[in-house]
């Protein structure tokens, strides 16, 4: 034998009966680039996760309000609020003119005076004659 070599002890029995003994051994866990990457990707993926859910509730928000906004469109139709304007118009007038004629008939009973014209009685009323369309040179309606 040389001086620099040692002979290795052969293993005894006892040396084997530790080896395979039940007691558990502890591994030293190491990290592996493999595990940080996918820890890495799925904390990327969570978050793309959670981006896309607020960006959901947002969309259903917007939903949401469009559909209130068709209800309310279709609910009051501007198309019916011309009609409904044009027979408001037309049942201020007939109003006006029917309330012309008993006051005309008032007065001849009373006074003997017949002479009142539909642009005096919307003045006297506060009413704009414009927007009830009076052709205050004829004294009658223009629709």
């Amino acid at each position: 034998m040389t001086p620099g070599k040692q002979k290795r002890p052969q293993a005894t029995e006892e040396d084997q009966d530790e080896t395979t003994s039940s007691e558990p051994k502890f591994k030293v866990p190491r990290k592996s680039p493999k595990k940080e990457k996918e820890v890495d990707n799925n904390e990327d993926i969570l978050h793309k996760i959670q981006e896309t859910r607020a960006r959901l509730k947002e969309k259903e928000e917007t939903v949401r309000k469009l559909r209130l906004v068709k209800m309310y469109r279709t609910k009051w139709e501007m198309q019916g609020l011309d009609t409904v304007t044009d027979q408001w118009l037309q049942a201020c007038q007939e109003a006006l003119v029917d309330l012309r004629e008993k006051i005309r008939e008032i007065r001849a009973r009373e006074t003997g005076e017949e002479e009142l014209t539909l642009q005096l009685l919307m003045d006297n009323l506060g009413i704009d004659t414009k927007l009830l369309k009076l052709d205050e040179a004829e004294d009658c309606f223009t629709t």
